[in-house]
């Protein structure tokens, strides 16, 4: 279900759970091949490793087109963890960081759902409901993502539909 979007030599397959075992200073993507509209996407997730002088992110992205995009990742902010939605090159523009608790630990397995519906979006944390974005759906590659991280993702799930 998802593939490499382009050649990354340090992901790999281990016990169903995809692993990305170099932590460098980049961004690295692996998005599904086909665009949907309607979807509910989700992945298990955990971060691995970081270098602390560069920050930190992983989570899903939902690519529209080559410059437009929706990332749902989990971000380090000086101390503390949070969950940041942004938008690039999409209007309306949506850009929160929603504040996770002092325990909050990247360590151990979350996971990120996005569901697109035909005139909303809604972004779950461990079962949780976070942001609701009120906007028409549109095709997007979902996929997966990480900054300056090494990171584990798990239990990858995709239905295509009115979820």
């Amino acid at each position: 279900m998802i593939a490499d979007q382009t050649v990354i030599s340090n992901w790999h397959m281990q016990e169903n759970t995809l692993v990305q075992t170099a932590n460098t200073v980049a961004e690295h993507r692996i998005l599904n091949r086909a665009s949907i509209e309607h979807f509910d996407f989700s992945a298990t997730m955990r971060i691995r490793q970081h270098k602390d002088e560069a920050i930190p992110a992983f989570g899903i992205l939902m690519q529209y087109s080559e410059q437009e995009e929706l990332q749902v990742c989990f971000l380090k902010q000086q101390a503390r963890w949070g969950l940041a939605i942004e938008t690039a090159n999409i209007s309306p523009v949506v850009n929160h960081v929603l504040s996770l608790p002092a325990t909050f630990d990247p360590t151990t397995w979350h996971t990120l759902r996005l569901v697109q519906q035909p005139e909303q979006t809604i972004i779950y944390l461990d079962g949780q409901e976070m942001l609701l974005m009120l906007e028409t759906a549109r095709p997007a590659q979902p996929g997966l993502m990480t900054t300056n991280t090494a990171a584990e993702f798990t239990n990858i799930h995709q239905t295509a539909g009115n979820a």
